[in-house]
């Protein structure tokens, strides 16, 4: 119940909304509660007139008027509760989708605070599970099981008082037969809710597999993989259905003991009913009639509460994946007394700095340099070695474990991780663009960029010439993850994101590997003047590119295992030098296999 009480919060904003549904249910059930009275009042009446054919006209107009009136109730009394209906469940959609709204917006939030650790560790499909599917759980089940409960719940207090001041004798039985429904529940409600969680959470991995076929779509395709994925889904959808099953079935036995105890109670009120009916006058027919329609309204809400435990059961797994979700805590954290930097020179400064993603398996061992306001460090070295984790911690991305970075001499701890992130500038290894237009995806880099500085940023990332060659130029749509870009147009388009934030410390992870040569050398011409009074970070493999670094780190198993300028590093004796040996070997050989035309253009 710990779930349902935190999901009051949400609820209490809307509490008076829900009190006057209530208030309208309370009508409603008035309402239904004289109805059966009425009914067996009439039937009462009809029986005493045996030879109605032969009264008198005006006695059969008297009795014909009654019966007009008592229809005429009774149909009014029915309009009523369908518009009372009406106007709760209207009041009830509109509670149930702000509800929605306000959880969505705060789970999308709380999503946006995470640390990166969190997205490494749980699938895409996962998320987007806990924002689109628990919450929709949650919706339906205020728009109408809380209905269902709350209607039928006030139903069954009202039938059940009236009928143990109305027939005393008679309302034992129900009083009997509720505590059944009780223990009836109670044997199924654990197994039921574990079904109901391995249901949920088999969903989720049924959503993941779905989003990486569909993301990897090309992957897929490129390897011939469709059977292979399908199979996969069918394997995922098989286990759901499973899972799905179990609940159902246990759902099923459930209400199948509702059942049986529900036609014992009938049979129990029908012979003791029938019996007092012949044998005593202390019932009449009407009155079993209106009994019969009163244990209907009893039997029928205990019987809609206990099937809406397979809602009450997702929508309790709902809120305890939500909550799960809103308790984790961002691994990185702002101090409540952090710092703003309004300007940085750009000094950054590496103190011991060690990371781990788990204890024992450190990825950075006591990382020390300091990177001056306006040099370029390169960080070159085997993949897998750390580079990016290290750039990583500048950005605050990861927390050192041990040592410390700091910016300007601020520990990076201390300052406020949106203003940190708001002097730094990344283009990634992985170019991720987002659906809409280039201009769109350029802005990203800063809001509110004029036109003017989009198209310059554009032109420095020697973006604008292949741009203004769409029929749309800069308003072109580029389709989920710039799909309708190639890999080098997108990678410029990232640059140019990059360049518009004019930052003051630059991180350039393998920036330009999916250029082309020209392209490439186009881009480090603009790089070179963007660099210009910007710290610069540069992660690459390719060593070509980092030759006139300030300084050279090179990284590997998380250790800078050599530092300096190429100069002084090409003939070392080290890592650096054999590192060059390969690619400058390499391009030597692919050189020599190009027509002498091409190594001309090369080598200019």
């Amino acid at each position: 119940m710990s779930f349902f009480r935190r999901f009051l919060p949400y609820v209490r904003a809307y509490r008076w909304r829900l009190a006057l549904v209530f208030g309208l249910i309370l009508i409603a059930e008035a309402i239904g509660v004289v109805t059966p009275r009425i009914m067996g009042y009439w039937i009462d009446k009809l029986s005493g007139f045996d030879h109605l054919t032969t009264s008198t006209a005006a006695q059969q107009q008297a009795i014909l008027t009654v019966l007009l009136i008592i229809v005429a109730v009774v149909a009014g009394l029915r309009i009523g509760r369908i518009l009372l209906s009406y106007g709760r469940s209207i009041l009830l959609a509109f509670v149930g989708m702000r509800l929605i709204f306000d959880m969505r917006q705060r789970l999308y939030r709380h999503l946006q605070r995470l640390s990166l650790r969190y997205y490494e560790r749980k699938s895409t499909g996962r998320i987007m599970s806990y924002i689109l599917y628990d919450v929709d759980s949650v919706q339906s089940f205020v728009r109408s099981g809380l209905v269902d409960i709350l209607t039928n719940s006030i139903q069954l207090v009202a039938v059940l008082v009236y009928i143990i001041f109305w027939k005393p004798g008679i309302a034992v039985i129900p009083c009997i037969a509720l505590p059944l429904y009780a223990i009836n529940y109670m044997m199924f409600r654990g197994r039921i809710r574990r079904a109901s969680m391995d249901s949920r959470d088999k969903y989720s991995d049924l959503y993941a597999v779905l989003q990486e076929s569909v993301s990897g779509v090309k992957v897929v395709k490129s390897f011939v993989r469709e059977a292979s994925e399908s199979r996969r889904f069918v394997g995922e959808l098989r286990e759901q259905f499973g899972l799905s099953m179990r609940l159902r079935r246990l759902s099923i036995l459930l209400h199948i003991g509702s059942d049986v105890i529900t036609g014992g109670a009938y049979a129990a009120i029908l012979w003791f009913g029938g019996r007092q009916v012949i044998l005593t006058d202390t019932m009449t027919v009407g009155d079993l009639v209106a009994l019969n329609m009163y244990l209907g309204m009893l039997y029928s809400p205990i019987r809609t509460i206990i099937r809406s435990s397979d809602t009450l059961q997702r929508v309790w797994t709902a809120l305890e994946r939500i909550f799960e979700l809103l308790d984790t805590l961002p691994e990185v954290q702002e101090k409540p007394d952090a710092a703003a930097l309004d300007e940085i020179e750009g000094r950054v400064e590496f103190h011991n700095a060690s990371f781990w993603y788990e204890p024992g398996q450190t990825v950075l061992h006591n990382i020390s340099f300091v990177a001056q306001p306006g040099s370029m460090i390169a960080l070159v070295g085997p993949s897998g070695g750390g580079k990016s984790t290290l750039v990583n911690l500048i950005s605050r991305f990861y927390d050192s474990v041990e040592g410390r970075v700091s910016v300007d001499g601020h520990d990076v701890r201390d300052l406020r991780i949106a203003s940190l992130r708001s002097h730094i500038g990344i283009v990634l290894q992985e170019t991720f663009l987002f659906s809409g237009t280039i201009r769109e995806n350029i802005k990203y880099g800063k809001a509110k960029g004029t036109d003017e500085e989009v198209v310059s940023a554009a032109i420095a990332a020697n973006a604008h010439e292949f741009i203004t060659e769409f029929p749309e130029g800069y308003e072109t749509e580029i389709g989920e993850r710039g799909v309708r870009l190639s890999g080098g147009q997108k990678q410029r388009v990232s640059i140019a994101r990059a360049i518009l934030r004019n930052p003051k410390i630059l991180i350039l992870d393998e920036a330009t590997s999916s250029l082309d040569s020209q392209s490439e050398a186009l881009i480090h011409e603009a790089l070179d003047d963007l660099m210009k009074n910007r710290t610069t970070f540069v992660i690459a493999h390719r060593l070509s590119t980092v030759m006139n670094a300030d300084e050279i780190l090179v990284i590997d198993d998380g250790r800078i295992v050599e530092r300096g300028t190429h100069d002084e590093l090409v003939h070392a004796g080290g890592l650096y030098e054999r590192l060059c040996k390969v690619q400058f070997k390499d391009s030597e050989r692919i050189l020599a296999a190009r027509p002498e035309e091409e190594r001309k253009g090369a080598a200019v």
